[in-house]
């Protein structure tokens, strides 16, 4: 017998499902029956909540005195809202309604909170937020759908001044054989343009080297990009490390020189998670001049701040690296994204809340609009490089539609021109 419910999903207004805190989330439920059906009601949740899980092994001995593998689960969560509203009907009420045979389209909307954090998916921990559609059918098992869509808490570089000094420091190391006999010395200066990035621009590393050793060569100079990211269960942390992205100059290396490495930022979650008190995420620049022979690679870590608005820099004013020339960002003026939004509707007790004021912030729905500045127009919203298998919550039943679906949160990307590079 074939099912009478032919189509039962979740569908957002905004095309990518790409939110800002603070906005107005709103989609259709959407329903296809070939037969009437007498229901109880029909309804939709909106939900926010971060969870990080893992486990660990360990040798116990049992009961006889054998050595056996325990494994152990840490978890913890937190939750941002958990919204519900009745569509048709109300749920748990003995009233009885029937939706008819055919095509339907039931709207929803609800606004986001502001001290929320942005989506993130890991193996070991997330921040999601999804929409479900319940259609409660009494004494009967619910039809049940859901989708998962993306939140960017912003993150606006222009407000740490710091980050926007170039980064200059020298490194020397020194080589010896069998510890007393001297074989000179490799001297580098790294520097960066500024410690701030956002998703589409470029960084560039400049490695200035001075090789003075005796007999010892420079064999390859590298920059990667880490994420570094702590989850904390109720009884202990795990930390963990990715590798985002990496370059690579492989020479050849001269005793003397400059090498400049491009190292484009990806669709990424800004740092911090702010407002997430359970998985900490920052990043870091990692750098490391590799020789010949059997010394240990030099290696120095930089932390860098991933946002989600780039550094201004007045028209009078260029990034203080005198050898990159990169592009102004400039904010347009009277664009309504910078417009004031209303605060929600609904707010977290307990937690502190910003006064009405502009976001300074592309919507993700005006990614397509113009910039003042045409070298770097809004940003567009692509899927980062990992998420989620699926968006099943623990204990779910394994019939609520799109559940399975695996999920990728989308962040903003700037359209970034390439960098020149200054031969004076």
């Amino acid at each position: 017998m074939m099912p009478s419910l032919k189509t039962f999903r979740v569908e957002f207004d905004r095309p990518d499902a790409t939110y800002v805190t603070g906005e107005l989330v709103s989609g259709h439920i959407v329903l296809d029956t070939s037969k009437e059906k007498n229901v109880r009601g029909l309804y939709f949740s909106a939900k926010g909540t971060a969870h990080v899980q893992w486990s660990e092994s360990r040798s116990s001995r049992n009961t006889h005195g054998k050595n056996v593998t325990v494994y152990d689960t840490y978890s913890n969560s937190e939750d941002y809202f958990n919204f519900e509203f009745n569509i048709l009907g109300a749920r748990r009420s003995d009233i009885r309604l029937d939706i008819p045979a055919g095509h339907h389209r039931y709207p929803f909307k609800f606004q986001l909170p502001y001290n929320i954090p942005s989506s993130f998916e890991h193996l070991h921990g997330y921040v999601r937020y999804t929409v479900k559609g319940v259609i409660d059918r009494p004494w009967r098992f619910d039809h049940e759908c859901k989708a998962a869509f993306t939140i960017i808490s912003v993150l606006d570089l222009n407000t740490n001044p710091t980050i926007r000094l170039a980064l200059d420091d020298e490194v020397v190391k020194n080589f010896s054989y069998f510890c007393c006999i001297d074989q000179g010395a490799l001297n580098l200066r790294l520097r960066l343009p500024s410690s701030g990035y956002v998703p589409g621009q470029m960084i560039n590393t400049t490695v200035d080297y001075v090789n003075a050793s005796d007999g010892i060569r420079v064999t390859k100079i590298r920059a990667k990009l880490e994420q570094h990211m702590k989850f904390h269960a109720t009884t202990k942390t795990k930390t963990a490390n990715s590798e985002i992205k990496t370059v690579t100059n492989s020479g050849p290396f001269f005793t003397k020189g400059q090498v400049i490495m491009e190292l484009l930022v990806p669709p990424l979650p800004p740092s911090n998670l702010e407002f997430c008190r359970i998985i900490d995420l920052e990043y870091f620049l990692k750098v490391s001049v590799h020789v010949s022979g059997s010394h240990f690679a030099t290696q120095k870590s930089y932390p860098v701040l991933i946002g989600t608005v780039p550094l201004y820099y007045p028209p009078t004013a260029p990034p203080m690296d005198s050898h990159i020339v990169a592009p102004p960002f400039k904010r347009p003026a009277g664009d309504p994204a910078m417009m004031e939004i209303p605060m929600p509707m609904r707010m977290q007790p307990g937690v502190h809340h910003p006064p009405d004021a502009p976001i300074g912030f592309f919507h993700p729905g005006q990614a397509g609009s113009s910039s003042v500045n045409s070298q770097i127009p809004p940003p567009s919203y692509e899927e980062c490089m990992s998420g989620a298998e699926h968006i099943k919550d623990h204990g779910e039943s394994i019939y609520v539609r799109g559940a399975d679906n695996p999920f990728l949160p989308r962040y903003p990307v700037f359209d970034y021109p390439s960098p020149s590079i200054r031969n004076d």
